[in-house]
């Protein structure tokens, strides 16, 4: 090696007594001077990998006397596409989708590219008549009213990704550090629309996200340049050192014990009441059962308490957490124990999802929910128990003291089936069979005597009756909401017909709720307060469900309201104002709590895309654009005053303060461009076209750069057609009454006989 140094350094630099002959020695450069490098070397240089000077030749092909391989290869220009050519591009692979969904109705792009172009001629000429127009034409599910469009479906069913082959949503791990982490994709807070760790459907946020950047790519800015998870809470309220116990044994002192039992009992067990009160106060005071399961659902009990009872940076509520979790394994779901599953019911059908591990929660409540089955929980029985006592069952415990009465039983069922409803309703994924004819349970609080139902408010078996009453109503309710998740996972957007049935059905179960229910501002006892504004917001957050689809569908196909038909007209109507209603609600009721602030945040985050896909696809109206800013600031208020009692409210304000920065952005853009040149439309700049001669057009190609940007009265619809090209474009629409402004009563104004009555009719031109 050092050999081979010695006869480099001897060719590099000739000594005197060279005189120039022999090899040609390779060029030395002076020991003052840098060495020479270049960004771009030369081919052979690049073959050989070694170091180009980049001189034409290079000193190193000279070296090997091959000075005429010596060439260079021009770089490629990186090119930037213009966000005209971005849009230019999405309008052509929209229109090629929507020509191969005509010709092969109900088949896969990816089944015809191995095609001849003899077998797609002799596939498309196979097709039945009629049945070449698009899937959703012959699809006995689409709106009826509307005109068949092959897009639409097509649309979106681009909202429902799937995952990547090899997904990776490792909740544990990613939330090792932190005990709250809250950026999942499951509830849209990782503000992650090109590839999804889990599948969501199109009831979650992801789609409403997904529609927002297909309407406006620069959005795509904003949600990108997002950044990682937040910081872990502040540490103020850390648990004291007797909590840090690794045992899971320990316990907290017996009066703090019994606080978080109270607080527990007062804030959240009326969710879901599936602990028998008495008896589990009684056998803590008691203290003689130290067996697993037993303090398995003591230690749940314990994290729901602590975690109600304070403030987002409490982080004591995740020691007993982890207690509960050391008593529990896969061996627990073949126990065959009430408490073990009363304490799995509560861990991911509640708790869980504050800590935002959404799909750990849905695969955990998923066991559960089988266990509650082999249990047999599901079923109603008649014959009374080998004990002699009618209100205890033998179907588990040996002993007396355990056996559990049929009412619980039932309500252990209801409350299973209210919290997996309420975990799964927005995103998007099936029921999986969770009702049906197989499910027989009576409903909870079914008495022998209906006229008992409920005693006097004051007495402890009003009390009691007052504590079961949120349950019976939930439960009604859930049964609807999982109708709705089904028929939503099944068909997205669904008839007029069915989607007006489901939304009367929900309406209707709200009006006949007892008042102490659903009139919030009724004298109540303190324990109910909270539940019935929770219940009032889930209301309103599935009809927001139910709509929102027909949202989406008309955001993607970039119609402005007046260019919607009738009934689509009622549903995004609907859909916007119950919106605008539950942001408002919420900002002006939500009390300063932990668990009705992280409900609320959820529910206001829900709400809050609908004015935000609303700007992004329809500006045509300013006093409803005015309407939809107020909203999302409104939203942002909030999140910013609610931030101490959920901790996802940071998040979410970060979330949609992007979104309506990007929409702010976009529309200060536009407005300057049509201050520059207002001769010449931008992108939700709006331009009347009444008066105009149509034979004078003669471009108007300007006109179709984004929703809505053209609008006015025709004198003659027929000579539309001198509009070469935009025809598919013209929406007909009549003038409507102030009576869609009112939330109720949307679907008793016949749109038909107003145009027979005179309605002034005006023609939309737009992309």
């Amino acid at each position: 090696m050092f050999h081979t140094f010695q006869s480099s350094v001897a060719l590099r630099s000739p000594g005197p007594g060279d005189g120039g002959g022999g090899e040609a020695a390779k060029p030395a450069r002076s020991s003052g001077s840098r060495r020479i490098s270049t960004s771009n070397a030369c081919v052979e240089c690049r073959r050989r990998k070694i170091r180009c000077d980049g001189t034409q030749p290079c000193g190193q092909c000279q070296w090997y006397q091959h000075p005429e391989a010596c060439g260079y290869s021009k770089p490629a220009q990186r090119v930037v596409p213009s966000r005209k050519l971005v849009d230019k591009l999405s309008t052509s692979i929209e229109q090629y989708r929507t020509v191969i969904s005509r010709l092969f109705p109900s088949k896969y792009l990816e089944s015809l590219i191995s095609l001849s172009r003899e077998e797609l001629l002799e596939l498309a000429l196979s097709l039945p008549a009629g049945s070449a127009t698009s899937p959703s034409s012959s699809n006995p599910q689409t709106i009826p009213g509307t005109t068949p469009r092959s897009d639409e479906a097509d649309s979106l069913d681009v909202l429902e990704q799937a995952p990547p082959e090899d997904p990776e949503w490792d909740e544990a791990r990613k939330h090792q550090d932190k005990i709250q982490g809250i950026s999942d994709d499951v509830n849209g807070l990782s503000m992650s629309v090109d590839r999804t760790s889990s599948y969501v459907g199109i009831s979650s946020i992801t789609a409403a996200l997904k529609v927002i950047v297909r309407c406006a790519p620069q959005a795509g800015f904003f949600i990108a340049n997002n950044y990682n998870d937040s910081a872990p809470p502040s540490r103020c309220n850390s648990p004291p050192p007797e909590l840090l116990s690794d045992s899971p044994t320990a316990f907290p002192p017996v009066l703090e014990g019994q606080e978080l039992i109270d607080s527990y009992f007062e804030r959240v067990h009326l969710f879901f009441p599936m602990i028998e009160e008495h008896k589990f106060r009684n056998t803590y005071i008691y203290g003689v059962r130290k067996d697993s399961p037993w303090l398995a659902l003591l230690n749940m009990v314990f994290a729901l308490g602590s975690l109600a009872s304070s403030t987002a940076d409490n982080e004591a509520h995740y020691i007993y957490f982890t207690r509960s979790r050391q008593h529990l394994s896969l061996e627990s779901f073949g126990s065959g124990n009430i408490e073990v599953l009363q304490a799995l019911a509560m861990m991911s059908g509640y708790y869980m999802h504050y800590l935002n591990r959404p799909n750990e929660a849905h695969s955990l409540m998923g066991g559960t929910l089988r266990m509650a089955t082999a249990l047999g929980l599901h079923r109603e029985y008649s014959e009374p128990s080998q004990h002699g006592n009618e209100n205890t069952l033998n179907i588990l415990p040996s002993t007396e003291t355990d056996a559990i009465s049929p009412e619980m039983r039932r309500r252990i069922w209801w409350s299973l089936f209210c919290l997996d409803s309420w975990a799964s309703t927005t995103t998007g994924r099936p029921s999986l069979g969770r009702m049906g004819p197989s499910i027989t349970v009576n409903p909870p609080g079914k008495v022998t005597n209906p006229a008992h139902l409920f005693a006097q408010p004051n007495s402890s078996e009003g009390i009691r009756q007052l504590k079961i009453l949120p349950l019976i109503h939930n439960s009604e309710f859930c049964k609807i909401g999982t109708r709705i998740q089904d028929r939503l996972v099944e068909q997205p957007l669904l008839k007029y017909e069915e989607m007006a049935q489901l939304d009367t059905d929900i309406v209707r179960w709200h009006d006949e709720l007892p008042s102490i229910l659903s009139n919030t501002e009724e004298p109540s006892p303190a324990f109910l307060k909270r539940v019935r504004l929770v219940m009032k917001w889930r209301y309103q957050n599935i009809r927001i469900v139910l709509h929102r689809p027909v949202l989406l569908s008309t955001a993607l196909r970039r119609t402005p309201f007046a260019g919607l038909s009738a009934e689509e007209k009622v549903m995004v109507g609907k859909c916007r104002i119950i919106a605008a209603k539950t942001i408002e609600d919420i900002s002006n009721k939500c009390p300063a709590d932990l668990i009705s602030g992280w409900n609320a945040v959820w529910f206001t985050f829900q709400a809050s895309m609908v004015p935000l896909v609303s700007l992004f696809s329809d500006s045509s109206n300013p006093d409803e654009v005015e309407k939809w800013c107020n909203s999302v600031e409104t939203a942002l208020r909030f999140f910013d005053r609610i931030k101490p009692y959920s901790i996802a409210a940071k998040r979410s304000l970060d979330a949609v303060t992007k979104l309506y920065e990007a929409y702010k952005n976009a529309a200060a853009g536009a407005a300057e461009a049509a201050a520059a040149d207002p001769a010449e439309p931008q992108y939700g700049h709006f331009t009347s076209i009444e008066g105009l001669d149509p034979n004078a057009v003669q471009n108007v190609g300007n006109l179709a750069m984004g929703p809505g940007v053209g609008m006015g009265v025709w004198p003659d619809p027929s000579t539309m057609g001198h509009l070469s090209g935009f025809w598919d474009d013209m929406m007909w629409d009549t003038n409507l009454p102030d009576m869609l402004e009112t939330p109720f009563g949307l679907g008793d104004y016949d749109f038909q006989s107003a145009a027979q009555d005179g309605g002034a009719p005006c023609w939309m031109l737009g992309n």
